[in-house]
């Protein structure tokens, strides 16, 4: 594992700005865009509200972008009747939400509706569930359970079809849109911010050679408790290098229960690590050779985006991951990373632990040269802007 000379960072929520400080920013230029979403999270909020506006903000001339939640509560209809543009980011139908759209569209303001998955499908409900395990959820009621999700989902989608047009995170998922709605669908990539960007830069220039211990530590990076079923694709696989090779150990950040996979026999050599901050994560990622990113293969998550591999790029770790949609078409197999299918994970283990100083070394430089010049906001700023601009010079 590396060592890195940078103090734990914080966790970070930038984003929680006084509603008048977040009003002066979109008020900053003459044309207005304003993101909505629930509450504010480091998750979807983060990429797809607060990335987008400040990429707008940074690089887009004469347009500026604020973000706001449901705690701004009756201002958010004040925020509508100014805005040039409003996206709403995973928006459930509930009255003020069919207000703030009545509106926006009153006063002449485009409507977006963005959705980084197929949550807004109600046919898709069973395979999201079995795909997340939620079956197995003994803190939910199976009733209940099944009414709230599809529930959601088809509120998701009644708000959807109140918008103009539709943003998506990827190709597969514009296809799945357009398949089941009539609004045109615009494609705009998750990508890092220029927070994540520096803490990034930081952790490369202060990484040092590996620590004595002589061993190769890969790593699993979890953000929620519903990756279960992922992680069990390349559990064996990694029980069977563990048992195989002393000098390899594992770094699992998130919710992962050792009680229940096969690793429990190999718990001395498996590091847990409590979920923390997204600018937390790049050092501890940085800190660990090999990224692993396996992931089940269906139509449910060929939505999701490729942000797993981009994170891990930008502080130079090469990353195996399942050959989804996004991570097929941002890896370059043997170039900027190794995709597996799930049968070669033995194999793909074994090859980047045998090779890692040359190998590996390679896939995470040019992992991180293509990370830098594709997931950043100075590269994305000109898709953002066609929000505002359609025919750009035209």
């Amino acid at each position: 594992m590396f060592e890195i000379d940078l103090p734990p960072l914080e966790s970070a929520e930038p984003w929680r700005l006084p509603l008048s400080e977040r009003l002066q920013m979109l008020r900053a230029e003459p044309v207005k865009v304003a993101y909505y979403y629930h509450h504010p999270d480091a998750a979807t909020f983060r990429y797809r509200c607060y990335n987008m506006a400040r990429a707008i903000n940074a690089h887009v001339p004469g347009v500026s972008a604020s973000w706001f939640w449901d705690a701004d509560g009756a201002r958010l209809l004040d925020v509508a009747k100014e805005v040039d543009v409003l996206v709403l980011c995973r928006a459930v139908y509930r009255d003020t939400t069919a207000q703030v759209v009545d509106a926006a569209r009153r006063f002449g303001a485009c409507v977006f509706y963005d959705i980084d998955d197929l949550y807004f499908d109600p046919a898709s409900i069973p395979l999201m569930v079995d795909t997340l395990g939620l079956r197995e959820d003994s803190h939910e009621a199976t009733e209940e359970m099944w009414t709230h999700r599809f529930g959601t989902a088809a509120r998701h989608r009644a708000v959807m079809e109140m918008a103009d047009e539709v943003i998506v995170t990827n190709d597969y998922l514009a296809g799945q849109v357009r398949e089941r709605l009539p609004q045109p669908v615009r494609v705009i990539p998750n990508f890092m911010g220029d927070d994540q960007l520096a803490v990034s830069e930081a952790v490369v220039a202060a990484r040092g050679e590996p620590r004595a211990d002589g061993r190769l530590h890969l790593g699993y990076f979890s953000g929620t408790p519903t990756h279960s079923r992922d992680f069990a694709l390349v559990a064996g696989a990694m029980a069977r290098l563990l048992r195989r090779r002393e000098d390899v150990a594992l770094r699992l950040v998130g919710h992962i229960d050792l009680g229940c996979t096969v690793l429990a026999d190999f718990a001395d050599r498996v590091e847990v690590v409590p979920y923390v901050g997204y600018l937390e994560l790049q050092r501890v990622i940085g800190q660990t050779e090999v990224n692993i990113a396996p992931l089940q293969n269906n139509s449910f998550t060929n939505c999701k985006s490729e942000l797993k591999y981009f994170d891990a790029a930008a502080v130079g770790i090469p990353t195996l991951a399942s050959p989804t949609f996004a991570m097929s078409r941002a890896i370059d197999h043997e170039r900027t990373g190794l995709l597996v299918p799930d049968p070669e994970w033995d194999h793909y283990l074994d090859l980047i632990v045998d090779e890692y100083n040359t190998l590996g070394r390679s896939l995470g430089q040019v992992a991180r040269n293509h990370a830098l010049t594709t997931y950043t906001p100075t590269t994305q700023a000109p898709t953002i802007a066609a929000l505002i601009d359609p025919n750009p010079g035209g």
